[in-house]
This record gives C-alpha cells, structure tokens and sequence, in this order.
C-alpha cells in the first residue's frame, strides 16, 4: 500500500510539474513570442474537431447537420478573429464561398470584411519608430492614429502631408513577419493532412500559396504591383488605381492617394450616387478580366473591400472604380496567359477538341470536369454557358453519376499544372461573389468571354483580328439567346413565377450537384425540382 502511495504521490507531483510547465510555455509565448505556438494550437484544435465532427459527430448525428455545420463554423470564425494575421485571410476566403460552402458559414464569416482586428496606438507608433527612426506625426502634417479599416495583413489610415494632400497609409500589423512563417508551417501540415485523409489532390498548391502570401507581407513589392497595375489599367474605361507616395514607402508601411468613395457592397449608397448597379458591376468585371486575358497582371483579392465606386472626376455622369491593396498580385507568363484565353474561348463555344488539347498539355485528365471548376457550374457541352439554365435534380442526378470520383483523378500530373491556376482561380470566385452579392444582375461570364477573345488574339497581325471578329459574331448570337431568356425570366416574374438571376442557377447547379455527391444537403435555400 505505502509503494502504490508513493507511486500515485509521484504521478501527482509529474502532473503538477507539467502543468506549471505548460502555463509557464503559455505565459512566455503569449508575452515574448507572439503566441507563435498559441495560435498553432488553436488552429491544430480547430482541424481536428472539424475531422471529428463531420467523420463521426455526424454519422451518429446526422439529424443535427445544420447545427453541426454552425458548430464548425463558428469555431472557425473564433479561431481566425482571435489569432488575427493571416486567419483573418483564410476567413475572407471562406466566406467567398457561399456557392459550394453550407449557408451557416457564409452567415458568420461575412463580418471579417468589417471587423477584422486593430493594432493599437502605441504598437503603431513602435512600427512608424522601427521604420522610419520617428514617430507618424513628425512626419505628416496630420495623422488620424484610429484606422479607417481593418484587414488581415495590414491596416489603414487617413493622414496629410506637409504640402496638405490627403493620403492613405497602410501599416502592417504587429508580429506579422514573426507570425507568418509559422501559420504557414502550419498550413502545410493541414492540407497534406487533407491531402491524404480524403485522398485529393491539394498538397501541390501549397507552395504557390505560401510563397504569395509570403511576399503579400512586404509592402515594397506591393508599391511595385500598384505602379504596374496602375499601368496595366490607364486606358481601361472608368478604371482607376492610386497613385503611390514614393518616398513614404517601407517594407511596412505604404503611403498612397486618398480615395474618397464608397464600397463596391454598398448598393444604396452606389444608387445615390445615381448609377446603376449593372453598370458598376459591368465595369468590375471588365477590369479583372482585362488583367487576367490581356494584361497577364491579375489582382489576387479583388473582394469588395478593395473595390470602391465614386464618380469619374472627367465625366461625373459615369461610376469609376478605385481598386486598392495591390500585395497579393501574380504575374501570368505569356503561354499561360495566351492559352486561358483560348480555354474561355473553347468553353464558351462548348469546343471539346480545343479545352482536350489545352488540358492535357497541363497535366489535366478531365477537361469537363475542370471546365465546371472554372466556371463554378457543372459544365454540359449540349448547354451554352452563356445562357444557362437550371438542371433538373434527375440530370444532376445523372451528372453525379458521370462525375462521382472524377475529382480524385482530375490531375494527371501535377508537375504541369500551370501555377498560375491557383491565383486566378481565386480571383475568379472572388469575382463571381462579387456579381451575386450585388443581385446578379451582370452575365459573369459574356463579360470574361469577350475579354477572354481580346486576349487570345494575336497582337497587330489580321489573322488575330479576324479571330477576334469571328467569335464576337459567334458570342453575340449566344448573347441574344442569354437575353430571350432574362427576358423570359422577368415577364415569369411579374406573374409571380419563380426568376431565378444568372448566379442563382449557377449557384443552385453547381450545389445541386454537390448535394448529390456527398449526400448531404449544402445549402438550407436550394428547394428540390
């Protein structure tokens, strides 16, 4: 009996130990080390409840999937408000996702856009110190020290030169270089955790993405893909990017013209300007398309946030758009750039032939399969992607059948795969919320199409003139076709018959057939047919 005493006497004493261990790590990481290894563990927490209740809270459970998924969502959510950085970025991403992601998670997530952590007036102090050996009032005539917005990487404040010119002042957040590499060792190890857990192709993305977000944190760089954007967008129809203040430019803070605007979200506030939405919708679209087909410089988060709408300072009677926050850019090599271009074109005009031939030489197996994934609706080469139309539950039923365990095998070789994909896939998605958002008004993809023919075109020769020509008479043919059908859909409308906007049957498709494949139910709106 004594030696079990003693035993059970020295179990206690290794346990009082560790745990004045572990509070002693916690308190020194949260006061000398950033919560580097804090803010891995929530996030390695929050990973694995996710596993555990969606592989077996919901087997046993499968009553309680929308609670489940709120569940989830809302320890997501806490996750990403409380470790700040490059959280709030993954946050962002979730909440774009409302056409393939359950309702409850695009209902907690919006509120990052708004509320994303501030850096206090003493921190921001310490960083002007660090950077410029001074304080920001001795080097602005006036500096607003509370921050006009709030993002992930950075924050933004209002401040006047000596010479009187209002500007911008984008200052990083505290600890972000120190927290970075950290989140995404981390990052790392959860994808090739998914990666293998669900057997699906995500690992290769992730040095793209690290290596961008990386460089998103150096603010000289992002200076540099302001100036070529910038470029890049002058002669680009009510279009505007700031200009950057060289001289007040670190790798932390960046100076910048003062906008005054609205957000692109704030559709009231665009109605009292006395435009139309379509109109400044239309305009959005052409701008990151012009990037992505024709200039080969593409905006990786284009979300409303880095969007703002104001009045054409040469023609006041036209909506111009302001896009801001250039850190997260990517550079299309021209063979990239040239055969997306020509994908859109083969998608458009439902050519299998051309989205084979242009598949195949970047490793991928299923071209239709990829043709959905790009145009977030599951691809039929029978339908125009111009003028859509909702499927019925027994085609997607079919289609689910043809496509089951497609994804899986999507990638023959992912040493081909263009790493530019990943990138402008984002900024595609991006886009299409953007376009729902503000009530689907604009055809998403007419708009990306006649850019998509203006990029694929060979530059100062006829012969690419003439392509261009041929397939704008091609795509104005769909266009009255897409036209016929809104028209038909509005006369329902008055009638009180269900009309559906251009994403809508996009969105509903595309869940629909998630829907059927995984068995559950995404998205509490989408009714059966």
């Amino acid at each position: 009996m004594a030696g079990f005493l003693r035993a059970v006497g020295r179990r206690k004493a290794l346990a009082a130990v560790a745990g004045v261990g572990l509070l002693g790590l916690h308190q020194y990481d949260t006061h000398y080390c950033y919560e580097r290894i804090n803010r891995s563990a929530r996030g390695v927490y929050a990973a694995a409840y996710t596993l555990w209740a969606y592989k077996a809270r919901l087997v046993l459970f499968p009553e309680q999937l929308s609670q489940i998924h709120d569940d989830v969502a809302a320890l997501w959510l806490r996750t990403c408000q409380t470790n700040g950085g490059l959280y709030v970025k993954l946050g962002q991403s979730i909440a774009v996702m409302s056409h393939i992601l359950p309702v409850e998670y695009n209902e907690r997530f919006q509120i990052l856009y708004d509320q994303a952590p501030r850096a206090t007036k003493a921190e921001v102090t310490k960083l002007f110190k660090e950077e410029f050996g001074k304080p920001p009032e001795e080097i602005f005539k006036e500096f607003d020290i509370e921050a006009v917005a709030s993002a992930s990487v950075a924050q933004v404040h209002r401040a006047v030169l000596k010479d009187g010119t209002p500007v911008a002042v984008k200052v990083q957040k505290p600890n972000i270089i120190v927290q970075t590499p950290w989140d995404l060792a981390l990052y790392r190890m959860l994808v090739f955790a998914f990666d293998k857990l669900f057997d699906l192709p995500l690992y290769w993305t992730v040095d793209e993405i690290c290596d961008n977000l990386t460089k998103e944190a150096n603010f000289v760089r992002e200076a540099e893909n302001t100036r070529r954007a910038k470029a890049d967008l002058k002669d680009v129809r009510n279009v505007y990017v700031p200009y950057v203040v060289d001289d007040l430019v670190t790798k932390r803070v960046l100076t910048m013209e003062w906008i005054d605007g609205i957000k692109l979200s704030d559709q009231a506030g665009v109605l009292n300007m006395g435009f139309r939405i379509k109109q400044v919708v239309t305009t959005m679209i052409e701008a990151f398309s012009h990037q992505i087909f024709v200039c080969g410089f593409v905006h990786g988060d284009p979300h409303p946030g880095n969007v703002m709408v104001r009045k054409n300072k040469n023609n006041p009677g036209e909506p111009e758009i302001v896009i801001l926050d250039h850190g997260l850019c990517i550079e299309e090599s021209e063979k990239f750039r040239l055969e997306y271009a020509q994908l859109w074109k083969a998608m458009v005009l439902s050519d299998t032939a051309g989205m084979a031939h242009i598949c195949k030489s970047w490793g991928i197996r299923d071209p239709e399969l990829f043709a959905s994934i790009q145009l977030f609706q599951p691809y039929r080469k029978a339908t125009p992607v111009v003028a859509p139309k909702r499927l019925s539950r027994e085609e997607m039923i079919e289609y689910r059948k043809q496509t089951k365990e497609r994804v899986r095998t999507l990638l023959s070789d992912t040493n081909k795969v263009p790493r530019e994909l990943i990138i402008v896939g984002r900024s595609l998605n991006i886009i299409r919320s953007n376009n729902k958002q503000l009530g689907s008004l604009v055809n998403r993809v007419n708009v990306m199409a006649y850019k998509a023919a203006e990029g694929s075109s060979i530059r100062g020769q006829s012969a690419g003139r003439w392509e261009v020509f041929s397939f704008w008479l091609r795509l104005k043919l769909l266009t009255l076709t897409y036209n016929a059908i809104e028209l038909w859909r509005k006369v329902n409308g008055l009638f009180g018959k269900e009309a559906p906007a251009f994403e809508e049957i996009l969105e509903q498709n595309l869940q629909l057939s998630v829907e059927e494949k995984l068995g559950i139910q995404l998205h509490r709106a989408l009714e059966p047919r």
